[in-house]
């Protein structure tokens, strides 16, 4: 079944919007630890990526020094931009099922974005 929406848990959300303020006007990057349920994606956690390298338009890590775990199940990253939609290099680096990309202001929960690994765009559920 493919994935149509990403699960957030608030606390998540709420990481995630912080982790792009503190990081603004450099991008951030996150990986996230989760797992699919049905149609949906479910995110469990944040995970910090290894000797990872901020800039103002990229983020760059360590692939090679990731742990083997299959619970990864994809990336979210800042575009400081404020351009809500992955750069053709965002999906020639797409990891697992989903990517979450967040813009300025950073506010709220409208500041968060979800796409597959086609570039389409997902439906976010944000859970109490």
């Amino acid at each position: 079944m493919m994935v149509k929406k990403v699960i957030l848990p608030s606390r998540v959300a709420d990481s995630l919007l912080e982790m792009a303020r503190l990081a603004y006007p450099l991008e951030m990057l996150a990986l996230l630890r989760g797992k699919k349920k049905g149609d949906g994606v479910y995110i469990e956690e944040l995970l910090f990526a290894p000797l990872s390298e901020h800039g103002s338009s990229s983020v760059y890590f360590r692939f090679d020094l990731m742990p083997m775990d299959f619970t990864i199940v994809g990336l979210a990253h800042s575009h400081p931009s404020g351009i809500p939609k992955p750069s053709l290099e965002d999906l020639h680096n797409f990891i697992g099922r989903v990517m979450l990309i967040l813009i300025p202001p950073f506010s709220g929960y409208r500041d968060i974005y979800a796409f597959n690994s086609d570039g389409e765009n997902l439906r976010i559920v944000v859970e109490p």
